[in-house]
């Protein structure tokens, strides 16, 4: 693991030196500022904190940025600690084990929870807690506990109560901040609309005066108060049930904040005989209300979008159904005019049917996102080819059409192709089919050529394949095509524009 996260961050430096230098830092600075502050609020030892932001910070530099932070976050972590108590070598020892954290976390999220995207699905959330609670918070706290041990500057007696601080700490910080960092850098800060603005600053400024109400020291201490520390739900399932993912993440920072605030100056429904005991329950109070409001978020998200596709789904499936009947009439209608009896017309009507089924099941094999010019070719052509390969001879680069274009060309060369069958080149053994097809000048041209067939003459009168190829090229796909009736055979040339009506990018 370790020697793939090397790799990885020896090749994630793409950018121009000054860049990567300012990103790490801005890192850096932002690490220790709030290292330090977190530092301030350590009570059982001056290295465990149960307020440790930090980690959050590095977690989501990570998943943002990739692994080549990790300098910034060994740095700042070193300073912060060296400058508050134990020694340079203890200190390197938990700048390490703060280094090591975030990188397991980062890799794992990366390999198992979709990375950046992990918190767009309950899954890749509640991933995200187990990773963060069982792999990448445990390694801070035992390397971190561990040296401070080892070199006297933690009691024996006291381990675990440093231990359980510092895993806490790390973990709240993981669980709170990180979302809030990786779903707003995502999405951006600008919102979808004015609508969505107000709905934001709704939920938020209801955040803000829970907080206010709940947990903050400018409203007294009561019995009262203790209890309307449950009303921190309302703005939690509020934006949960909005789907906003990012709102619901700042709904829970911002009650964490003023939770903090009233703990710290042991005010609120958190106050205990000690401060580090007031804020290990705190802990427990932003995990337990920021882990599932974000699952439910998800959820909710998820669902929604479920619902957008499906709503898209219909309506293009009813498009597409009154489009397949408006081609089915026209051809209905222009075939019972070309008919000279009511076999006739059903033979062909039929036929021309058994066509536009044929394209579509090749569009469906591709999940209608298209097909290729050679796909298309060889579908159409194939019972006309004979077992040498050398009856139909089709050659051109690989160009992808669009649905409408694809069912257009379908028809086009089964129109061809039949005509080839009855009047043409193939309704004889001798009788050979060039189709090849070229990409140049903005435009596709596909030159359909017959060879050692029956010998051609000029028609008298306008045929009904001869008006659809006209018709399809010109008004469906704004293309050209041109008939040359040959002594040798026809040559059909058509000039397809490269637009987004007809090939794909």
């Amino acid at each position: 693991m370790l020697a793939d996260i090397a790799r990885r961050t020896a090749g994630s430096d793409r950018g121009p030196s000054w860049r990567y230098a300012l990103e790490l830092g801005g890192i850096a600075a932002a690490y220790f500022v709030v290292a330090k502050l977190g530092l301030e609020l350590a009570s059982i030892n001056p290295s465990a904190t149960p307020i440790w932001p930090p980690t959050g910070l590095a977690l989501a530099s990570v998943l943002l940025w990739g692994y080549r932070v990790c300098p910034a976050v060994f740095v700042a972590a070193l300073l912060a600690n060296a400058t508050t108590a134990g020694s340079i070598y203890t200190a390197s020892l938990i700048a390490l084990g703060n280094t090591l954290e975030c990188l397991v976390g980062g890799y794992l999220t990366n390999r198992w929870s979709d990375g950046r995207a992990t918190f767009d699905t309950p899954a890749g959330v509640t991933r995200f807690a187990l990773i963060s609670l069982l792999a990448a918070t445990p390694i801070s706290a035992t390397v971190g506990v561990g040296s401070l041990l080892v070199a006297g500057y933690a009691d024996g007696a006291h381990v675990a109560s440093i231990w359980t601080t510092w895993w806490l700490g790390d973990l709240a910080g993981a669980v709170v901040i990180a979302p809030v960092i990786v779903l707003w850098a995502r999405n951006g800060v600008r919102p979808s609309g004015p609508r969505e603005l107000r709905a934001t600053a709704a939920v938020v400024a209801a955040a803000g005066l829970v907080g206010v109400i709940a947990f903050s020291p400018l409203i007294g201490q009561s019995a009262i108060k203790d209890s309307l520390g449950f009303l921190s739900v309302v703005p939690l399932l509020w934006a949960a049930l909005r789907g906003r993912r990012r709102d619901t993440a700042t709904v829970a920072l911002i009650l964490a904040g003023f939770a903090v605030w009233g703990t710290l100056l042991q005010v609120g429904p958190f106050a205990r005989a000690t401060l580090n005991d007031s804020f290990l329950l705190l802990l427990m109070f932003m995990m337990s209300t920021s882990v599932p409001s974000l699952i439910l978020s998800a959820d909710v998200g998820v669902r929604r979008q479920a619902e957008e596709r499906q709503r898209l789904l219909a309506a293009e499936l009813d498009h597409r159904v009154k489009n397949t009947l408006a081609t089915v009439q026209a051809l209905a209608s222009l075939t019972l005019r070309s008919s000279e009896s009511p076999e006739a017309f059903r033979k062909t009507f039929e036929a021309r049917l058994q066509a536009m089924a044929n394209g579509h099941n090749l569009l469906a094999r591709g999940g209608w996102e298209g097909a290729s010019l050679r796909e298309i070719v060889s579908e159409m052509l194939a019972p006309y080819a004979d077992a040498d390969g050398e009856r139909v001879l089709a050659s051109g680069p690989n160009v992808r059409l669009v649905p409408a274009a694809a069912t257009t060309l379908i028809m086009v060369l089964h129109e061809l192709a039949t005509n080839a069958a009855k009047h043409g080149a193939l309704s004889t053994a001798a009788g050979r089919v060039a189709l090849d097809w070229r990409s140049d000048a903005g435009a596709i041209e596909v030159r359909w050529a017959e060879s050692a067939g029956p010998p051609v003459q000029p028609p008298t009168r306008r045929g009904f394949g001869s008006t659809l190829i006209e018709q399809s090229i010109v008004s469906s796909l704004g293309g050209e095509v041109r008939f040359d009736f040959a002594p040798d055979g026809l040559v059909c040339t058509m000039r397809l524009p490269l637009s987004d009506r007809v090939a794909l990018g």
